[in-house]
This record gives structure tokens, sequence and C-alpha cells, in this order.
């Protein structure tokens, strides 16, 4: 028996099924960046950090950043790895430093405070989103968890990571995918 080689994820959605066995992930919509032979690399963006914002994380934030709207940007949980660390996802149309990764995706991903300053000057992107963290799997790992039922995979509506509220965004995904979720079975197999 041969296994059907996973197509890559990157600019999917990923639905966390009911029953995830990790309370991270819990009811969880993580928009992927990539995904190769070398492992998956994902953003929860569904999950908001509970009453942090942008003034909140940057203790020494520039003072031209400080002084904007941005200081209430707020923040949401990406993931597990590294989640001392911040992430920009933005629209396209900002791709100023090295440290933008948008690799045939409609939207980039910023790791550099400059996002931040350029768009307090009014020549940062038209919109972001600001995360701690990532969700990140090894080689051979986000496929495996596949094949347990541990997600559902969606085509990614990219206006909703930027607009949609947290609380309903998973309900959407699964609503337009036409699925119920009670009536899903945790277990799976291969006809």
């Amino acid at each position: 028996m041969t296994q059907t080689p996973v197509q890559s994820l990157q600019g999917q959605f990923l639905l966390a099924m009911p029953s995830m066995g990790d309370p991270r992930f819990l009811r969880s919509v993580v928009y992927m960046v990539a995904h190769d032979s070398e492992g998956a690399m994902g953003f929860i963006i569904n999950k908001r950090a509970e009453g942090l914002s942008l003034g909140d994380i940057l203790k020494d934030m520039p003072e031209t950043v400080a002084k904007t709207g941005l200081v209430n940007l707020p923040v949401y949980v990406g993931g597990p790895v590294q989640n001392d660390r911040g992430f920009v996802l933005h629209t396209s149309d900002y791709e100023k430093t090295q440290n933008s990764l948008s690799q045939e995706l409609p939207i980039a991903l910023t790791q550099s405070a400059d996002v931040l300053v350029d768009a307090a000057h009014g020549r940062g992107p038209e919109k972001m989103r600001l995360f701690l963290g990532y969700a990140g799997w090894g080689p051979g790992q986000i496929e495996g968890e596949l094949q347990d039922n541990a997600w559902l995979v969606c085509d990614a509506n990219i206006a909703e990571i930027f607009t949609s509220q947290s609380d309903d965004l998973y309900e959407k995904c699964v609503a337009a995918m036409g699925i119920d979720l009670a009536l899903l079975s945790n277990e799976g197999g291969e006809a």
C-alpha cells in the first residue's frame, strides 16, 4: 500500500477537528505560510492574546510608533513555537526588508519591527496582524496529523485573516465548507 503524497498546504487554512487533543489548538484556524519536505509553518489567526496590544509588548517602542494608534494593535497567539517572538502577517503591498517572506502567497510575513515604524509613517502595509509565536511542524509531522484526522484543510479566505473577529472565524470556515462538526467521526481510514 502506498500513500498518496500530500500537496503543499502553503496558503491554506487548517481547521482543528473537535477531537484535537492539544488544547492550544482547540477550535483553531491556522493559516499555513510554508510547507515542504522539511516541515511546515503557520499562524493561528483566531486566538487573540487577551488584553494584549502592541503597546503592552514593546517596552522600547520607537517614539514614532508610540504616538500612533498602532499601540492599540491587537496581538494574536500565533502558536506555541517561539512565543516570545513577534511576527507580522500583512498584505503584500509592503515588502521593504529582507526579513519579508511572501513566496507566491497573496500576503507576506515580516519579522522586523521596521514594518511597524513604516506603518506609523503611513508607508506600511494596507493591512496587518501581529502574532507572538507560530505553529510549527517537523518533517512529516503535519502529514501524520492529517492522516489521523486532526485537521480539516480548506481554501484560505485572505480577507478573513485581517478582518474577521476571532471568536467567529472557526464557525465561518466550517460553515463555508458545508460541514456539521457534530456529524464528523474522529476515526479515519483508507479504502
